[in-house]
């Protein structure tokens, strides 16, 4: 499966996403997928690729492991990073209403087959 369609089937499979993007640690976008045309993936996947660096230092100064996955929830969404490999992180955009846990698992199931790609 190639990688636009691993993202698609996300999009796909979960009614309340609003689109999901592969993002390299650089904040550079790899591909995307939306449902919202006004979803600004590029500039999402900039600032929260900061923000999983920052947090990936932190959990390792405090001994906790490498950081797998981040979930901010905010009023008009949920965003869900999930790493992939060092370089490359997913980051999904769901509405606030939508379902988590279906969210997270398919994010997992898209990683996995995306790094059989990279």
């Amino acid at each position: 499966m190639s990688l636009a369609e691993s993202l698609r089937r996300v999009i796909d499979d979960l009614e309340e996403s609003r689109g999901v993007a592969l993002v390299g640690m650089d904040g550079i976008l790899v591909e995307e997928k939306k449902q919202d045309a006004q979803l600004d993936l590029q500039t999402l996947g900039a600032e929260f690729s900061g923000l999983l660096k920052m947090a990936g230092k932190l959990a390792e100064s405090v001994e906790f492991g490498g950081v797998k996955e981040i979930v901010t929830a905010a009023e008009g969404s949920t965003v869900i990073l999930r790493l992939v490999t060092i370089d490359y992180f997913l980051m999904l955009v769901i509405r606030p209403d939508g379902n988590l846990g279906k969210a997270r698992f398919l994010l997992r199931r898209a990683g996995a087959q995306i790094v059989t790609e990279l």
